[in-house]
Parts: structure tokens; sequence; C-alpha cells
């Protein structure tokens, strides 16, 4: 497969892992309705919910997530991948947050919920740029493996016959 091709198929995942943590955020909000006594939303909460979120991952994804994985790429091939990790992943969640709180400020939301919204995007973004980067690099492994010559067979009985 070709570095295009693992790439969108990171893309797709990612994106999966987005609209996933939408379902789980809504589950959530749904359980501390449901303990607090509060209101649960109507019948399409739940599906508006997660929509949202599939697509805040469909901008996100291409805008945030496919940048930072490729810069971690480019400086884990000079300094290692452990520093091109922290560096991608740390520019996707800086990015996501200032996003998030210029939005919330935008917005007339209080400046408390304007960094609550950033702390909030900066550690949404973790999932979805470390399942993009496994998968971009099982696929490149793969592909890598795929390459490689496979040894010759044996002769089983031939080989048997060898004295030993």
């Amino acid at each position: 497969m070709g570095t295009i091709a693992r790439h969108v198929a990171g893309a797709v995942v990612a994106w999966l892992v987005f609209t996933l943590e939408g379902l789980v955020g809504y589950l959530g909000l749904l359980g501390y309705a449901v303990i607090t006594n509060g209101d649960p939303g109507g019948p399409l909460a739940g599906p508006v919910f997660v929509v949202v979120a599939a697509l805040i991952g469909f901008v996100a994804v291409p805008l945030l997530v496919a940048p930072a994985v490729l810069v971690a790429e480019a400086t884990g091939r000079r300094r290692g991948r452990f520093v091109g990790a922290l560096i991608g992943g740390g520019g996707a969640m800086l990015a996501a947050a200032l996003c998030a709180a210029a939005v919330a400020l935008v917005t007339d939301v209080s400046p408390g919920g304007a960094v609550l919204a950033g702390l909030v995007a900066a550690l949404a973004v973790v999932g979805p740029v470390a399942a993009y980067a496994a998968t971009a690099g099982a696929i490149r492994g793969l592909a890598r493996r795929a390459r490689r010559p496979q040894p010759a067979p044996v002769d089983e009985e031939r080989f048997a016959r060898l004295p030993s």
C-alpha cells in the first residue's frame, strides 16, 4: 500500500474515533443526567450529539490530525519516534485548544468556560491522533513485511535424510 493509501486509512480511523468519542460523551452526559435527576434531553439528543461529533471530526481530521501526524513522522525520522510523537501530538493538542477557546470566547462564553472548552478539545484530539498514527504505521509495517523476500522452501524428505 502506498503512502497516500495508508494516510487515507489513518484518516478514516481517526474520524471513526472522533465519532465514537461523541457517542461516549453523550452516554457520559446521559449518565450524569440520570444520576442527578436532570433533563436527559429529547429522543434525538443522542443521534444529534453523535452527528455533531462526526462533523467536527470531518473538519478536524484534515486540519488538525493529519498535519500533526505528518509533522510527527518528519520529526521522528530525525530526532526519534518519541520526540516526533511529542511534537506532533502536542501541536495538535495546542491547535485544538486554541481553536475551541477562540470559538468559545466569540460565542460569549465566560473565560473559565473557554478554558474548559480548550482543555476538552485538547484531550479529545489525543485519541484520533494516536489512532491515525497507529493505523498508518501498521499499514506501513505490513507493506514492508509483504515486500521482504521470503525464504526458500525446505525439502522435508531430503532434510530428514541428512546425517545428524
